[in-house]
Formats: C-alpha cells, structure tokens, sequence
C-alpha cells in the first residue's frame, strides 16, 4: 500500500503535532507540543506505520461495506 511520507519526519507519532522545529537536526525528534522525544528515523518509521493502519483500516472499511 502507499503511504505518502509527507512531512513525517516532523509529525509526532504519539500526539500527531506536525511542525518543522520539532526536528531541531537531522538525528532529533522532540515534540514542541507532547514532549515526545525519539531518535528521528524512528519517529518517522512509526508515523508511517500508524498512517498505514489508517490506510488499511479505511481500505477494510470499504470492503466491509460493499
């Protein structure tokens, strides 16, 4: 399935605050918002993990449905 990784490497995977100065530098990741705090890569691998379930969550949904 595609995942637009759009801006997730500055959205928070906990509390889903996306802003650029929650990544102060390339290895940092520190919600302004929640006071989450992980390495970057992780944050944003777990950002499109949970957009991924959203996408087969809605996906299922409409199968459901039909």
């Amino acid at each position: 399935m595609h995942v637009d990784p759009a801006y997730t490497s500055q959205e928070c995977c906990e509390c889903g605050h996306t802003d650029r100065k929650n990544r102060p530098d390339q290895a940092t990741f520190t919600c302004t918002s929640c006071g989450f705090a992980e390495h970057a890569d992780v944050n944003a691998g777990r950002t499109i993990a949970k957009r991924g379930a959203a996408v087969r969550a809605v996906s299922h949904a409409a199968d459901d449905a039909a």
